[in-house]
């Protein structure tokens, strides 16, 4: 079956907080022009994938929708869904219903580490990152990401200086990582989670993003690489970001090792995040399956031709603004630091003049200045409009037009 992901869903009528005027200013304390285009919020626009939304319909037709909890499909498709897409082997027992990823990170942060103590993350990165670690009362402590020579790279030498020391207790992993793109190599992978495991560093992985992934790249589950991984390392994952199922709260986590998964539920009890969504395990075990599979890979291909063709109009009429081309996500970091404009005119000129909301960089930490984070999950006509709007309001002359 062909997917049609052009075809453009009114979101206007819903209570998506992404359309939504009201919820965007409530977000960056400012008010927000009513004629949006929303390029921010990681979702897509594409229609949820048919097999989902006809799960729920059928869940719907139940009548009934009290306290649930998953059964042996929903393990079934979490275990199908990794061997099918990464080739890991992994068992029923080990995964655990989470609400989302962020709540996975924020158990394991409190789990593993102590008020005062560090949690290392490398920004420019996932902004509620921070924010986790902060309200929870530890120290942020960043290995900030190295870009050098068009390339995003970690900076080991610093990451193994932070890690010996004792106090810092846990470091959080973007995989793929949010907002440059990189897709971690497996060479990569290894020397951050053997630095880890050499310093009795907890390692939680974020892999929401791992099944959006480009031609030549490939993402590795990094519990996949060493069986002595399960000491110390805890997965992270979900259907939201490939099927734009955010709101349905149905996440996942995998943590082979038994006291440390009992550790980390005992936590998840005592902050009430153990609470199950009728619709979030309908929602997995329907999209955890061969025909989720081909719907998965037609979106990625199609999300690939948006990143073609972004990059060819940052090219030919953005003079000034540069990307560094995704290896995954459906996110891209661009570089504006060529037009000579701060980030608060960067932010005047994008969200309130032309209405295109993108995240500022500089709310990813240090390294975010001058960029911004521009989500082309989309149908193309729509990315096309906002790059146009945002080329008329940073006031740009393209190559084309010279």
């Amino acid at each position: 079956m062909i997917y049609d992901f052009d075809r453009v869903v009114d979101r206007k009528q819903t209570n998506d907080m992404k359309w939504n005027s009201k919820a965007i200013s409530s977000y960056v304390h400012l008010e927000i022009p009513e004629n949006i285009i929303p390029m921010w919020l990681a979702d897509t626009e594409f229609a949820c994938a048919p097999m989902i939304v006809e799960a729920l319909k059928n869940r719907t037709e139940k009548e009934i929708f009290g306290y649930c909890a998953p059964m042996e499909s929903f393990y079934e498709a979490v275990c199908y869904w990794q061997k099918k897409r990464f080739g890991w082997e992994i068992e029923p027992e080990w995964i655990t219903y989470i609400p989302s990823v962020v709540a996975g990170v924020n158990i394991a942060v409190r789990t593993y580490s102590k008020e005062g103590e560090g949690v290392i993350i490398q920004q420019p990165v996932y902004d509620p990152f921070a924010s986790i670690i902060k309200n929870a009362k530890r120290k942020v402590v960043n290995n900030g990401l190295i870009c050098k020579d068009g390339h995003f790279e970690m900076d080991f030498d610093e990451l193994e200086r932070l890690a010996e020391r004792p106090e810092n207790k846990v470091m959080i992993l973007c995989s793929p990582h949010n907002p440059t793109g990189r897709v971690w190599t497996k060479e990569e992978l290894v020397q951050v989670e053997e630095i880890c495991i050499r310093n009795g560093v907890m390692l939680v992985s974020d892999e929401i993003h791992g099944d959006i992934v480009y031609k030549g790249h490939r993402h590795y589950p990094l519990l996949s690489l060493d069986d002595r991984y399960t000491k110390n390392v805890i997965h992270l994952t979900a259907p939201g970001k490939t099927f734009n199922v955010a709101g349905l709260k149905g996440s996942i986590s995998i943590i082979p090792d038994q006291k440390i998964r009992e550790t980390f539920v005992q936590t998840q009890i005592a902050m009430s995040l153990d609470v199950k969504n009728t619709f979030g395990i309908e929602c997995v075990i329907a999209a955890y399956t061969e025909d989720g599979a081909e719907w998965a890979r037609q979106e990625v291909e199609y999300m690939e031709k948006n990143v073609d063709y972004l990059e060819k109009y940052l090219h030919e009429n953005m003079p000034g603004v540069t990307m560094i081309r995704p290896e995954g996500t459906f996110l891209c970091w661009l570089d504006l630091s060529g037009l000579g404009l701060s980030d608060e005119e960067i932010f005047q000129r994008i969200i309130m003049d032309a209405a295109v909301i993108c995240v500022p960089g500089p709310w990813f930490g240090p390294g975010g200045e001058g960029h911004i984070r521009l989500n082309l999950g989309c149908p193309q006509s729509m990315l096309v409009t906002a790059l146009d709007r945002m080329k008329r309001a940073l006031k740009i002359v393209g190559l084309s037009e010279v």
